[in-house]
């Protein structure tokens, strides 16, 4: 049920974009999203990831969906609200479609793409039966266990932990000591990524990266063992509970 939802979504999506900046690609619109939702979020074999930088030919139905169905999974998976939600997807969205546009609409236009985009965004996230998703590739069952239902947190001595950090500084000044606090209580015991720390905060992986190896070290956060994308971070047991 939720794959339909998705897909609709990124079907409607895709649509309002192509006859926005390539109307001419919709006359094999039906066809050419069909082949793609039999296959949207199954690697194929030989598959290249979608490609963000800019292509000579402009936008194609492919691309523009498999962007949408791209995005939306990494905002589902966001320790994050609707809004910051819908920002993330509005965000990839636009420094996407910017890449391929070349002057095709006026300035306008392609913010009133963007309003559609977060109309359509907002009504999905809305309508999701809660505030997380469960997180793909979760650490093994048989080594480590995982915090399948929200753990209390325990703020004060949370608090008189993170107050002992030096935090790296950022240029929009989003990282601080109080909205690091309230992140990894919005956490609630639940296992977490270096990307949804990026994300949330809007910064880069080495400041993320620089904020969470801090709170490795002061033992605020436990990591799950796994390497590379498998690798997961959750609150010491000693804040839970």
């Amino acid at each position: 049920m939720e794959r339909e939802r998705r897909l609709e979504l990124v079907r409607t999506l895709t649509r309002e974009t192509l006859q926005a900046i390539s109307p001419e690609k919709l006359a094999t619109y039906p066809e050419d999203f069909a082949r793609f939702a039999m296959t949207a979020g199954i690697p194929q074999a030989g598959e290249k990831a979608v490609p963000l930088g800019p292509r000579e030919q402009g936008l194609d139905t492919t691309l523009v969906a498999g962007m949408f169905f791209k995005v939306l999974v990494a905002a589902e998976h966001l320790p994050a609200s609707t809004p910051e939600r819908i920002s993330f997807v509005r965000k990839e969205a636009k420094n996407y479609l910017v890449s391929h546009l070349a002057g095709q609409i006026s300035l306008s236009q392609f913010f009133r793409l963007l309003n559609l985009i977060d109309e359509n965004v907002r009504q999905y996230f809305q309508g999701l039966g809660g505030d997380w998703l469960t997180a793909p590739h979760l650490p093994r069952a048989e080594t480590f266990k995982t915090a399948a239902a929200p753990e209390p947190v325990r703020g004060e001595a949370l608090g008189q932990a993170l107050g002992a950090l030096s935090l790296p500084r950022t240029g929009r000044g989003k990282l601080t000591l109080q909205s690091l606090d309230q992140f990894l209580q919005a956490t609630q015991g639940r296992w977490f990524r270096l990307l949804d720390l990026e994300a949330h905060f809007g910064v880069n992986k080495k400041t993320a990266w620089g904020c969470l190896n801090q709170l490795l070290k002061a033992d605020i956060l436990e990591h799950n063992g796994e390497k590379a994308n498998r690798v997961r971070y959750i609150l010491a047991k000693r804040f839970r509970g």
